[in-house]
């Protein structure tokens, strides 16, 4: 029976891997730039943005005016009117500057679409890093499974054979059983990690069967923090996003200096007056031209309430500029301080150390085999060794995380051919 349930285990994991999707960090982050529907609904502003710059280039419209008059007693032929107007408001400047803050706006877009590209990156990276930690996991889960199924199975010729008692027995095949839970929960994190790649890439069509084929090894150099630090002035599009608000509001500040400047009417006007019957002869007919102009008197101009805050508004943006240079500094710094953390932190586990606790756990099992150690013994040396492997897979997850956080805090685009994750 064990070894029924041992070799269907086996091929189950089999099977899996032959239907699995394998794809690359490279393959996946391409797809990803591609396929992603809400990345590609972003890139649309841009588009959106250029539209409005177009349509700030266009000028005022002219008036036509069409009116008819004539007397109410329409029996004594009072003679009627019959006039034409058209007429146009020229403004000075305030075309102009409504095309300069236009252009500004789509410069802050260019900006913020950047700036919303590098994060969906760097959270697709460790979409992928999830992935690839959950399968790390499930191929431990999986062997400590085997391993604990074989061994239930040899106590149990053990017990039949009267060699061990059967709280022992019980014992192993309670450890077998939880073990097999552990691997299950193990395989649903990787169908769920599975899942949230095949979001990222823009396609749940089998996504559960998406198989990461990378490792969490990660070995960059690290560089001085003030390296990051201009790296970052140089490259975060969230910065430029700020300094081009700056511009914005500068831009929107002459745009309503424009619009309180004095606007000039001009009217044409033609009007053609059919005479009256007078005793039976009707009057001469006669048509009146007419040409004016209209200047509003900007007495709102007095008020210098929209002045004062266009000018807090252009020094607010100024400020809000410093704060995210501040912003940007103290990110860098953290996620510098802590891939630094990460790094100490997988430095602690060595590969020898693993071995040499493989190799405890394999002296451990021949020696409760051979009936020197009781099972409880056995086992606890068994757990202390996956942990150890946990802890090991968690450190290097963290440390891959880490150095993703970086590349964000930094403005790094982590273009798809970039490796940051070995493969």
């Amino acid at each position: 029976m064990k070894k029924t349930i041992i070799t269907t285990i086996a091929l189950i994991a089999a099977i899996a891997h032959t239907a699995a999707q394998s794809i690359s960090y490279g393959q996946y982050m391409e797809q990803v730039l591609t396929n992603n529907i809400a990345l590609t609904a972003q890139r649309l502003n841009i588009d959106i943005a250029a539209a409005r710059t177009q349509a700030s280039k266009i000028h005022n419209d002219p008036t036509l005016a069409i009116a008819y008059s004539n007397s109410e007693e329409w029996d004594k032929q009072l003679g009627y009117a019959i006039e034409g107007e058209l007429s146009r408001t020229f403004t000075f400047g305030v075309r102009k500057g409504g095309i300069r803050v236009a252009e500004s706006e789509q410069t802050e877009t260019a900006a913020l679409l950047e700036e919303y590209i590098r994060n969906f990156r760097a959270d697709a990276t460790i979409a992928y890093l999830e992935h690839i930690k959950a399968q790390m996991l499930l191929d431990i889960k999986t062997e400590n499974e085997e391993h604990l199924q074989q061994v239930a199975h040899n106590d149990s010729l053990r017990y039949a054979k009267g060699d061990i008692a059967k709280s022992d027995w019980q014992e192993s095949r309670l450890a077998a059983g939880l073990a097999h839970n552990n691997r299950l929960a193990a395989e649903a994190e990787v169908k769920s990690s599975a899942i949230r790649l095949g979001y990222h890439m823009g396609n749940l069509q089998n996504a559960e069967n998406i198989s990461g084929n990378g490792t969490l090894e990660i070995n960059e150099p690290v560089a001085p923090v003030d390296t990051y630090i201009e790296r970052a002035m140089n490259n975060r599009a969230d910065l430029q996003a700020a300094l081009c608000r700056v511009d914005v509001a500068q831009a929107m500040r002459k745009f309503n200096a424009a619009q309180r400047r004095t606007d000039l009417n001009v009217k044409i006007a033609a009007e053609y007056n059919r005479g009256a019957v007078a005793d039976g002869k009707r009057e001469p007919s006669f048509t009146v031209v007419k040409a004016g102009v209209a200047v509003p008197l900007k007495f709102s101009n007095l008020n210098k309430g929209a002045r004062t805050a266009d000018r807090l508004i252009v020094q607010q943006a100024e400020q809000q500029a410093e704060a995210a240079r501040l912003q940007v500094q103290s990110e860098v710094m953290q996620a510098y301080n802590e891939y630094l953390y990460a790094i100490m932190q997988t430095e602690t586990f060595t590969q020898r150390m693993v071995q040499e606790m493989n190799e405890t756990v394999n002296s451990k099992r021949k020696a409760y085999e051979a009936g020197d150690i009781s099972f409880l013994d056995y086992i606890s040396t068994q757990q202390r060794r996956n942990e150890m492997n946990d802890e090991y897979i968690d450190a290097l997850f963290e440390k891959a995380v880490k150095w993703v956080e970086l590349q964000r805090a930094t403005g790094c685009n982590m273009q798809y051919s970039a490796q940051p994750i070995n493969e």
